[in-house]
């Protein structure tokens, strides 16, 4: 059953400072060999999902899966997927930039499967503002789904 009680929960500010290493690697991966993603510079561009992956590569501490309590969603018969992610900019973040994003679960629902699993969305919302300025950067919407296979038939 889907963690409902989740819903509405802040989970935390989360601290991070967007380096040129981690931004060159993840351009990399995406297969991108724009040169603007490679320059010493402070203040060069980052590709545009990178938000997505700011948690993980850049924070102060702490970070990682838009602040969902993962360890309370793995069990036998649950598999946790990727879902949609969304990025809503008021400005693009830049190499140099550190920010701070406070996460919020928003939504939380289940539906029924044909065969008789359930899949659960855990929907949250990360803002992302400049940690001087306090001015908004961009928010980030990620949908985490939980695959839940049917009960054993005897």
């Amino acid at each position: 059953m889907a963690l409902t009680e989740l819903k509405g929960q802040n989970t935390g500010t989360t601290t991070v400072v967007i380096e040129r290493g981690p931004v060159r690697v993840f351009a990399g991966a995406l297969l991108d060999d724009d040169p603007a993603y490679r320059q010493d510079e402070p203040g060069g561009p980052v590709p545009p999902t990178f938000p997505f992956v700011m948690p993980f590569w850049g924070s102060l501490g702490t970070g990682g899966a838009a602040g969902l309590p993962v360890e309370k969603l793995r069990g036998p018969g649950r598999a946790i997927l990727h879902g949609e992610q969304e990025f809503v900019y008021t400005r693009m973040p830049r190499v140099g930039d550190v920010l701070e994003g406070t996460t919020t679960i928003t939504d939380v629902y289940e539906k029924e499967r044909s065969n008789g699993g359930k899949m659960e969305f855990y929907v949250s919302e990360t803002d992302w503002r400049d940690a001087k300025t306090g001015d908004p950067v961009v928010k980030t919407v990620f949908t985490m789904i939980v695959n839940v296979r049917p009960p054993k038939q005897d």
